[in-house]
């Protein structure tokens, strides 16, 4: 007689946690926002709430940092490729640009949507996991920023997700100019 391993039907935890993201991601991209619930979220990956919160113990903020982080880690990706071999002062513009411009992207506005109407309050309630969870796009900027002081970068993220708000909520119809125009507030209150 011979034993062949026998493979656990469910999925492992990571594997869990990142249908839950994943499906959170779809929720966000059709709300443009995070008001959905950990039911809703649950349902959509096919998984029960006892394992929702096997993988995210704080519950929906757990959820949403973990969103942020993964989607963070992948728009910092793509816009340093869209960044390409620009530097100093052309690259923080190129940032600038190319940030915004990747809101055009599909499936972006509802990644926008999640930042920037979680973004104050997850600073106030979990500061150094939203810092976290962001730092990807935060150190992006702070590589191509020609300062000494770790808060130039920080300060700009959030005067950036300022903007990003008003184009995610329709105040600004030409994300472009825009974001042309945040470079420039932003780079002569550094310089």
């Amino acid at each position: 007689m011979t034993f062949s391993a026998v493979s656990d039907p469910r999925p492992d935890l990571a594997e869990r946690a990142d249908r839950l993201v994943g499906s959170a991601r779809d929720l966000a991209n059709e709300t443009g926002s995070a008001a959905f619930t950990v039911a809703q979220v649950t349902g959509r990956a096919g998984l029960s709430l006892k394992a929702f919160y096997a993988c995210f113990p704080g519950g929906k903020d757990d959820l949403l940092l973990a969103l942020l982080a993964a989607d963070s880690a992948i728009g910092a990706q793509v816009l340093a490729d869209r960044i390409g071999d620009r530097a100093g002062r052309e690259g923080v513009r190129a940032y600038f640009v190319e940030l915004f411009e990747m809101l055009q992207l599909p499936g972006a506005l509802g990644y926008a949507g999640v930042l920037v109407r979680e973004y104050r309050r997850l600073i106030e309630e979990r500061d150094d996991d939203q810092r976290a969870a962001l730092a990807p796009l935060v150190d992006l900027l702070a590589r191509h920023l020609e300062s000494t002081d770790p808060r130039d970068a920080e300060t700009m993220f959030s005067v950036l997700v300022a903007g990003i708000h008003d184009v995610v909520v329709g105040r600004v119809t030409d994300p472009s100019a825009h974001a042309r125009y945040l470079y420039r507030f932003c780079s002569e209150g550094v310089s």
